[in-house]
C-alpha cells in the first residue's frame, strides 16, 4: 500500500512560513522520545483523511521510519485534498 503525501501545501498548512502555530510543539507530538531529531510518526493533513502534510514531508521525510521505507520501496504517492462531504 503506498504512503500518501499531499501533492502541495494547502492554504492553511501548519508549515506555511506565515503560520502563527507553534510548530515545535506540534512536531513534539510525533517526536520519538528515544531518538532526538527523529519521529515516531508523521503529521496528517487536515485536508485529507490519511495523507502526510507536504510541509512535514519536505522537511522530515528521512527522519521517520515509514517515510524512509516508502522512499526506498518506491511507494510514495502524492495526492490532492479530499472533497468535503458537502461537495
Amino acid at each position: 500500500m503506498p504512503f500518501e503525501v499531499m501533492s502541495k501545501q494547502c492554504g492553511t498548512c501548519i508549515y506555511r512560513k506565515d503560520s502563527s502555530l507553534d510548530l515545535a510543539k506540534l512536531e513534539a507530538e510525533v517526536a520519538d522520545e528515544r531518538m532526538p531529531g527523529f519521529f515516531s510518526g508523521f503529521r496528517i493533513c487536515h485536508s485529507h483523511s490519511s495523507a502526510c502534510y507536504r510541509g512535514f514531508w519536505n522537511q522530515h521525510k528521512d527522519e521517520f521510519q515509514l517515510g524512509q521505507l516508502a522512499q526506498r520501496l518506491g511507494q510514495v504517492r502524492f495526492v490532492s485534498a479530499e472533497k468535503s462531504h458537502d461537495q
